[in-house]
Formats: structure tokens, sequence, C-alpha cells
């Protein structure tokens, strides 16, 4: 999807060429449209395509950055699996979700276990970047406003037009309410958990 990080990255990296990858065509045509709205048509290349079943060449690509979606293929596999599309000394930069402590209480452990077998502390994390043959860079944790005010409170504000969309369904219902109990495990849970931030380079 557009956002302000893709348009810094096109507008001010003059001679990069990207390629933005989701699986959703829908999302894809969004995309289109807005680089298109920016100016930045020519220099963004949307695919529609899964992130474990990538069609790039080996060596291909100076910088690999995927935020909030390599749970859908795990961290563990999508690093092995996405290393070979990196030159070498190219970088890698990916979002996990990650403990920010040893220990939790029981309740969030056991909800994120169920919904996320992955999840882990950094230092593991970071072990694993480096069993896969990375030379990890950086690491840091993302502030509580990108859970907030980037994500549930606009997915909070879109509830009742979801339902409405979807004539208040069970099956709708029952998704708004698995994303409510979410919220509120965050708003109680969050000082035990986020989004790490991992940032990587391939030897050479």
């Amino acid at each position: 999807m557009w956002d302000r990080r893709l348009d810094i990255a096109a507008r001010e990296s003059l001679n990069a060429e990207i390629t933005a990858v989701d699986f959703l065509s829908d999302f894809v045509a969004v995309l289109e449209a807005n680089a298109e709205a920016a100016g930045l048509a020519r220099r963004i290349q949307p695919l529609v395509c899964s992130m474990d079943n990538l069609p790039f060449h080996e060596e291909e690509y100076d910088v690999l950055w995927s935020e909030g979606a390599i749970y859908n293929m795990g961290f563990k596999r999508g690093v092995n699996d996405w290393k070979r599309f990196l030159k070498p000394g190219g970088v890698l930069v990916v979002s996990e979700i990650t403990w920010t402590g040893s220990d939790r209480p029981p309740e969030i452990q056991k909800f994120w276990e169920a919904e996320y077998p992955e999840i882990d502390t950094a230092s593991s994390k970071i072990r694993v970047l480096e069993k896969a043959g990375y030379s990890p860079l950086a690491h840091f944790v993302l502030p509580e406003c990108c859970w907030l005010d980037n994500y549930y409170r606009p997915l909070q504000n879109s509830f009742a037009g979801f339902l409405a969309r979807n004539g208040h369904s069970e099956d709708a219902k029952a998704i708004v309410e698995a994303e409510r109990n979410e919220i509120a495990l965050y708003e109680q849970y969050k000082e035990y958990y986020s989004y790490g931030v991992y940032v990587a380079k391939m030897p050479g």
C-alpha cells in the first residue's frame, strides 16, 4: 500500500527502481492510482504476488523492506527465503512482533502464542538473522503511537461501516469482536510486546 515511506523513497532516491508487492489486487490498484497522482508512477513497479512465491532473480535488489507482513509466512522462513534476492552488501529491513522482555503475564503470552507461535524476544530474532547468514546492523521497537494512532484507532473507526456493509452478519460481528479483544489486550499489556524493526546486511 501507498504510504509516506514509499513516497519519500521514490522522491529522494532519484535513481531507485521500487517494486511494491501485495497479494490483493485492490490494494495494488490504490497504490498505482496514488503513485500516478504523485507523479512517481515511472519509479514504482506494482506487483500482485504472494510473498512466499516472489518471481525475483537472485541478487536482484539492494534493499528488501517488509513492515508488519512477514508473519504471514513466518520470520525464520521469510528471512531465509528472501536472502537470495539481495545483492552482496544488500540490506534487509523487516518488522516482527516481539516480546520486549523475558517475563510477561500468562494471559498475553497465551494470546500471542496462539496467534503467532514465532513471537519471541529481540535477541532470539537477531540469532535467527545471524544463522541465516545476515550481519545485524540495528534494532529498535516501534512506539505506542504506531499501534494506536496509525492502526488501532483507524480500525476502530471503521467497525460501524464494516458491519453495515456486511449486513451485521454473525461472521462480521465475530471479526469485529476479535479485533476489539486484541485492542483491549494491547491497551492492557502494551509494555510487554511491540513490533521490533530489524536491519541486517548480507555479507560482501
